[in-house]
């Protein structure tokens, strides 16, 4: 019996206002987006800013 099993691990990040209780979504509308349509946290590729000092 292997000890091992193929894993893909996922990462979310919210960005959130605490004081005013909103968070960032985006809204996928069923006209545009027929498979999956509602509410998600935007995204998808991983951008990194960097800034000279």
């Amino acid at each position: 019996m292997p000890r091992t099993t193929p894993t893909i691990l996922t990462n979310l990040c919210m960005v959130e206002d605490l004081e005013n209780g909103k968070a960032v979504l985006k809204y996928r509308s069923p006209e545009r987006y027929k498979k999956w349509s509602g509410y998600a946290f935007p995204g998808g590729d991983c951008v990194i800013l960097m800034t000279g000092a």
